[in-house]
């Protein structure tokens, strides 16, 4: 693997989810100059939400089929160019139209970008799958800033520079970057052909897909809910900011670790250990006060997200040929309906109050490593050389003769 091409797939990832983040923050001044109620800028959310999340297996089915490396250019540059333009919207229907093809963009880049980060590296796919997923966290953390210093200098009509980035990086990915993305998923399914009988169940990638689910579920409640949680135990905004930092920077740490120990560890043996350590800690986080409290939240953190390479790599090697679309499943489609999800969740904590809908989220990580229990059976598929050595041999639901 070139360690550069590597590094500009992964700006590239960064640069694309930079542009995801741009939203939030200028809601504000988009709902002003577009007399939008408080209801009406939620929507502008959910166009993003559902372009960005829940079309990304729409985009992998396409991109396992037709696999190019215009998918990630083409994308990183409609995010830019896109999301740069909301400002120059002349009436609210343009500007959804504008949300809606940046957030096409975002998931036209990621199943292609993940699968391919995959497939660049032949060992520690653990550190290299969780370095990638960690510069697209750091990117959505970077895009608000980024926006904002942005427009304080330059003003909101010239907003349009902000396409520069998008850019250069897309210029960059097509010079340096990787140059071969036809054979992605071929290696690992000729060689699974050759060991591996074929079998017929999707239950394996249910369950993976149910545990990114949860996952995203529980990180997007107490993100949006905790600071209603802390506000009501008195904390000002910048008490309530740091505890939201711990769980972000815990959650990006999370991958990280996770992805080395999957490597070293094993890949099963994250999806079961680590959600169930952290359900504890949540339940701590929550019968606790001061430096304690944030130091469990950002433990609780980083242990919740510890198992997601582990996932990603499992699905994308349980699907073979399908690597693309398994990406899809377990990023955009899982957050795109933990997103979904948070009207009900507001409304649950409306009926029986913040404090004790969290305390019931903070039951989930328990589910998660219940999901796991029935994916031992086919370690084979997805496990570090060493230890598939020492597995079954257990066909692969998704190695397809069509394909």
């Amino acid at each position: 693997m070139s360690r550069l091409r590597f590094f500009i797939h992964s700006l590239a990832h960064l640069t694309t989810d930079g542009y995801g983040g741009f939203l939030a923050p200028l809601l504000p001044l988009l709902a002003a100059r577009h007399d939008l109620s408080l209801a009406a800028a939620g929507l502008l959310v959910t166009s993003q939400t559902l372009t960005a999340s829940l079309f990304q297996p729409i985009w992998g089915w396409i991109s396992d089929r037709r696999p190019s490396r215009w998918f990630i250019v083409c994308g990183v540059f409609a995010a830019g160019l896109f999301f740069s333009l909301m400002s120059l919207a002349g009436n609210v229907y343009a500007l959804v139209l504008i949300i809606i093809a940046g957030g096409m963009g975002i998931s036209c880049f990621h199943p292609m970008a993940t699968a391919l980060a995959t497939n660049m590296v032949s060992k520690r796919k653990g550190l290299a799958i969780a370095f990638f997923v960690t510069a697209g966290t750091a990117g959505y953390a970077l895009g608000p800033v980024f926006i904002s210093c942005l427009i304080e200098c330059v003003g909101l009509n010239l907003m349009p520079l902000a396409v520069v980035p998008a850019v250069v990086v897309a210029g960059l990915w097509l010079l340096l970057g990787p140059t071969d993305v036809s054979g992605i998923g071929k290696k690992n399914a000729a060689k699974s052909s050759e060991q591996i009988p074929v079998a017929t169940s999707h239950w394996p990638v249910v369950l993976l897909s149910a545990t990114s689910i949860i996952r995203a579920f529980v990180l997007l409640t107490f993100t949006n809910f905790l600071p209603f949680y802390l506000l009501s135990l008195g904390m000002d905004l910048s008490s309530r900011s740091f505890y939201l930092f711990a769980l972000q920077i815990g959650s990006s740490m999370g991958s990280l670790i996770g992805g080395s120990l999957s490597d070293r560890w094993g890949r099963w043996r994250m999806m079961f250990w680590s959600p169930l350590v952290a359900l504890p800690l949540f339940y701590l986080f929550l019968f606790t006060g001061g430096l304690l409290s944030l130091a469990l939240l950002f433990l609780a953190g980083i242990l919740v997200f510890a198992s997601t390479p582990a996932v990603l790599i499992a699905s994308q090697k349980i699907m073979l040929r399908r690597q693309s679309m398994a990406s899809a499943l377990q990023i955009g489609f899982a957050w795109g309906t933990a997103g979904l999800l948070m009207g009900p969740a507001g409304k649950v904590g409306e009926m029986i109050g913040i404090d004790r809908m969290l305390l019931m989220v903070a039951l989930l990580p328990l589910l998660m490593s219940l999901l796991a229990l029935p994916l031992k059976k086919y370690q084979r598929q997805f496990e570090p050389s060493w230890i598939q050595k020492n597995s079954k041999t257990i066909g692969s639901p998704f190695d397809s003769r069509r394909n």
